[in-house]
């Protein structure tokens, strides 16, 4: 057998198997080869803060706000009413809020946490890293990334 030969039909055998591999009809793939891949059902999040707020009615207390804007392929009202908000801190998880953040039918998130009671305190807000975990009604999640501020 020659080496050109030989090549080739290797070649062929990995064309074989690349075609079976890719040949799901669920694997949406990015064919830059830059990054993961989109899923075009997802939900998107356009925009996410989290922000430590004094408040003094009475008594002076801090309070964690969760503010953004969602939306889904399918409009806004397709998003599940809550979403997880998860709290990190040097590279560690070091809480996970579930029920209170929510997403209005217009895509609109909101949230708060007190700081006393979630543990998360507001001496220096930026050593936090919160992940919010944005979902439609298929199970279709997307995840946003924010540092505290």
């Amino acid at each position: 057998m020659s080496l050109k030969r030989g090549v080739r039909g290797v070649i062929s055998a990995l064309g074989l198997v690349a075609l079976v591999a890719c040949g799901d009809k669920d694997t949406v793939t990015d064919d830059s080869g830059d990054g993961p891949a989109v899923n075009p059902d997802a939900p998107t999040i356009s925009s996410f803060t989290v922000i430590c707020q004094e408040y003094s009615s009475g008594d002076t207390y801090f309070l964690w706000e969760i503010a953004g804007q969602a939306n889904d392929p399918q409009g806004a009202e397709n998003l599940e009413l809550y979403a997880d908000l998860e709290a990190y801190r040097g590279g560690g998880l070091i809480e996970t809020f579930e029920g209170l953040v929510v997403i209005g039918r217009d895509g609109q998130i909101v949230g708060s946490i007190r700081e006393d009671t979630s543990g998360l305190s507001c001496s220096d807000p930026s050593e936090f890293l919160f992940k919010l975990y944005v979902s439609d009604v298929e199970g279709n999640v997307t995840v946003g990334e924010v540092q505290g501020a």
